[in-house]
């Protein structure tokens, strides 16, 4: 697939579908392509998590806890790396034969700060999605000492 190709799957995905079309070919630029054959393991739990991956192809497996979720084409995985330093909280192997785009934070994050009104709608994304989250979390923590 082509580098346009590239930008336009990564469009339609969160949160690169809140960047400029010039952010997100920065971003594609600056990616490495990485092929898995089926069973060939991305990374494995609890390594540092530098760098997000684009599934172009295939289906990657995300492993934690014994519980499997399948990513496809399309997805996003390790989202929380574009924005600060983690640890994987999974282990993630290809499913099957699969092509990922490999997108180094350090890249994410200076692409944003050369594009400040794209940083703001980024930011206000992550809040929302966060205070989502944790209301979400409320509700199962009362319920559960409803019980």
């Amino acid at each position: 697939m082509s580098l346009e190709g590239d930008v336009r799957r990564m469009g339609r995905t969160r949160p690169f579908d809140l960047l400029p079309r010039e952010a997100l070919q920065l971003i594609a630029f600056s990616c490495a392509r990485k092929t898995l054959k089926a069973g060939e393991t991305l990374f494995a739990e609890g390594e540092p998590a530098d760098a997000a991956y684009f599934v172009l192809s295939g289906a990657i497996d995300l492993i934690a806890r014994g519980v499997e979720r399948r990513v496809e084409a399309g997805g996003l995985i390790g989202e929380t790396a574009l924005m600060t330093d983690v640890q994987r909280r999974a282990g993630a192997r290809a499913a099957e034969d699969a092509v990922a785009l490999r997108i180094p934070g350090d890249v994410f994050r200076r692409v944003l700060s050369e594009f400040p009104q794209a940083a703001v709608k980024v930011r206000a994304d992550a809040v929302a999605r966060t205070r989502d989250f944790l209301d979400r979390l409320e509700e199962v923590r009362a319920r559960a000492f409803e019980s």
